[in-house]
């Protein structure tokens, strides 16, 4: 086992709320019969727990996104930890997988990190996402990446005392994934944190500075959790938007007992005792195996949350009556001739844009109503210049974007130090670069 001070992340579960019922889920979502949101001020406590850490902080759920004060929270934290913020995804994105491989978004040595499934939330707080967070594990769940059974105990699969000690010692998610802090204290491991919360356990640590500096040796009553987890154990695995959990007989009684939801749907399918036999299954062994099994997508087109969703039309003279009398939601296209502005919506619309920036197209500008630049301005319309747009925005906010080559996806070619990617008609060729040197 892994003191938490030897982890290179330590996460904290801002809520267990999620818009997602994946199968083996690593915070039980569905099994909840109300989800938690955790306080600024344990937030905050929460953060600075960690001064004096060289390590990375996470903020994780469920999905995070869903708190109601997750801005606020990521402010605290960049502002805390991130001396140096990113300015990410501020071009317009023709495919979010290929951004996320090309910018190598899961493996920088940074200080926060942002654990999301790229759904509604994603698209709200794009803008914040991507002004606080280099490293984003970004995971839609709608592929083929398989989530391990953890409810089910080691005693009805016949597992010795002796072996498994020696596995959940050796348990990959332990040894490779996080400690973490929930409203209940912290704990030297994420799942045993999402166990004490969904069996009402006696909570955590602690939350002060230094509570990762426990050794194993300190771990104590906490170590209860590991026999109610079969991560350690060679169990089944599940392809996770099944959304069925694996469970033995003595974990779906308990799971009754706390009235779970995803129980009473009949989302679950027992492994009875008697037929297990641990030579067909084999247990993971790092920390990303259960996406590299989905071939480590994250994203296709087809998941539509971060796309834009309208875009409204109108010129500046009439922009402040446009948002009084329309309301508008998304996307404003500021515009002289009308035909270019449905123009610039209809080829705009499948692209990924950051709604915190202003995309000036030729003699048109294109903002979003959720710009932390001008959404307040979008709430009081008559205190806005409506010829000033422009000087709302941060200058790096401010984007030039030539229309004809943004929209070109029948061609185009995209290099790195090692390849060169090929996008002819939608069919992708991936070429290595010879090494000249």
């Amino acid at each position: 086992m892994k003191s938490p001070k030897d982890m290179k992340i330590l996460q904290i579960d801002i809520t267990n709320a999620c818009v997602n019922r994946c199968s083996n889920c690593t915070r039980f979502c569905g099994h909840h019969r109300k989800p938690y949101f955790m306080d600024f001020e344990t937030f905050k406590k929460a953060v600075d727990s960690y001064d004096g850490w060289d390590g990375m902080v996470g903020i994780i759920g469920g999905e995070p996104t869903l708190h109601p004060e997750f801005e606020k929270f990521c402010d605290y934290l960049r502002e805390k930890r991130e001396c140096c913020p990113p300015a990410l995804a501020r071009e317009p994105i023709d495919d979010m997988q290929d951004f996320i491989m090309q910018n190598d978004m899961t493996n920088p040595d940074t200080k926060i990190g942002l654990w999301c499934s790229l759904n509604n939330g994603y698209y709200r707080y794009f803008e914040t996402i991507n002004d606080t967070f280099y490293r984003q594990y970004l995971n839609d769940h709608n592929n083929e990446c398989l989530h391990q059974a953890i409810l089910m105990t080691r005693k009805e699969l016949g597992i010795s005392d002796e072996e498994f000690i020696k596995r959940r010692d050796n348990c990959f998610a332990q040894n490779t994934w996080s400690a973490t802090i929930t409203p209940k204290g912290a704990f030297f491991c994420e799942i045993a944190a999402h166990l004490d919360m969904l069996f009402n356990g006696p909570g955590g640590w602690p939350i002060e500075k230094g509570w990762y500096n426990r050794t194993p040796e300190e771990f104590g009553e906490q170590l209860q959790w590991c026999e109610m987890c079969g991560l350690c154990l060679d169990v089944p695995k599940r392809v996770s938007c099944d959304e069925r959990d694996d469970v033995t007989p003595l974990m779906l009684e308990k799971l009754k007992e706390i009235n779970s939801p995803k129980v009473a749907k009949g989302m679950y399918v027992v492994l009875e005792p008697s037929k297990y036999d641990k030579n067909n299954y084999k247990s993971f062994e790092g920390p990303a195996d259960y996406i590299i099994a989905g071939g480590n997508i994250r994203t296709t087109k087809e998941n539509r949350n971060y796309y834009p969703r309208k875009f409204e039309i109108t010129s500046a003279d009439n922009l402040i009556n446009c948002i009084k009398t329309h309301n508008p939601t998304d996307w404003i296209v500021i515009t002289k001739n009308k035909k270019q502005g449905e123009k610039i919506a209809q080829k705009m619309k499948d692209f990924v844009l950051n709604p915190g920036c202003l995309y000036k197209i030729n003699d048109s500008l294109l903002i979003n109503v959720l710009a932390r630049s001008i959404r307040d301005y979008i709430k009081n319309p008559d205190c806005l210049n409506a010829d000033n747009i422009v000087g709302y925005y941060p200058c790096d906010k401010v984007i030039e974007v030539n229309l004809p080559k943004a929209v070109n996806k029948f061609f185009s070619v995209k290099k790195d130090k090692n390849r060169i990617r090929i996008n002819v008609l939608g069919l992708k060729i991936s070429v290595k670069r010879r090494n000249h040197g």
